[in-house]
């Protein structure tokens, strides 16, 4: 490791002490583990002036965490944002040094936080980050899925209709996907996502950085399987879902109801091994996913 010398120590504690009065300062913190808060992030909420929180409620069980004491707690959120962001503004600009954080992770990643940022921005003010947590970015390393190049689509919408729509318009999409969901959704959602994507390889990141944190990785031709054992024996998926799905391939190009009809046809004249192994000549489809939906095809008939 390289030694610091006596110039870098000084630009290092510049950047450590609070130098701009007037500043937004976003700050990250845990998604499950409080111990992988950052010595910057315990600083800034120790001394900013205000303290913008998703929920004043689960940012106060940090702080007694972390053993700060503060005052100035303001909520900030998606129902109040619109008329707290003028307010907040007017305080920036009287110099007064303001974090956000959310209830987890980082700011502004699927929350309202963005709008805040595009007013300071109108406004000339500062905008720092304290870097930190991020479920998109832990979920997608232990996915063992590439990481070269990924795509985050937000949350999971509930309805189904929209929730087709918005796999479809990634389907052709090469690039690794991360979504967010709900373990009460998440069989239907991987349902849809079998029949939009095909049989793409599949990551499940659940609890990121808690006692219970779990990695499960499958094809989603079997993936509903393992749920559904694991139903069985008292073990439900439960907690913060991450999804982590493989890009776009041509074998993931995979129409299933075409490939059952064409199982059908086959097993009127050939054995369930003749008929694989010439559908697999036809389609140059993977042998095992061929042969696995003949055989669940052969057992309903």
């Amino acid at each position: 490791m390289k030694k610091l010398s006596k110039e870098d120590l000084k630009d290092y504690n510049k950047i450590n002490r609070i130098e701009t009065k007037g500043c937004l300062y976003i700050i990250s913190t845990p998604i499950g583990n409080y111990d992988d808060i950052s010595l910057r992030a315990i600083k800034l909420l120790q001394t900013v002036d205000i303290l913008l929180c998703e929920d004043t409620r689960r940012t106060k069980k940090l702080l007694s965490y972390l053993k700060i004491k503060r005052k100035n707690l303001i909520s900030y959120n998606d129902n109040n944002g619109s008329s707290k962001r003028p307010y907040i503004i007017a305080k920036l600009l009287a110099k007064t040094d303001i974090g956000i954080v959310s209830d987890a992770g980082t700011p502004l990643i699927s929350d309202p936080g963005y709008k805040l940022v595009q007013d300071c921005n109108r406004n000339n003010i500062k905008i720092t980050h304290a870097p930190g947590p991020s479920s998109i970015i832990n979920g997608l390393i232990l996915s063992g899925l590439p990481t070269n190049q990924f795509y985050f689509g937000g949350f999971v919408s509930p309805k189904k209709n929209l929730k087709k729509k918005q796999f479809s318009v990634t389907k052709n999409n090469v690039m690794t996907g991360v979504w967010f969901d709900t373990c009460l959704r998440l069989k239907n959602t991987l349902e849809i996502m079998l029949d939009v994507f095909g049989n793409r390889k599949i990551a499940i990141a659940r609890e990121l950085t808690k006692i219970h944190e779990e990695i499960i990785f499958s094809e989603l031709m079997s993936i509903k399987e393992i749920i559904n054992k694991r139903e069985n024996n008292d073990k439900p998926i439960k907690g913060e879902i991450v999804l982590i799905l493989q890009g776009y391939n041509r074998k993931n190009d995979i129409d299933f109801n075409i490939l059952s009809i064409n199982i059908k046809e086959k097993l009127k004249t050939y054995s369930l091994k003749d008929a694989v192994n010439k559908i697999v000549i036809e389609t140059e489809l993977p042998k095992n996913l061929v042969y696995n939906q003949a055989m669940k095809i052969k057992k309903k008939t």
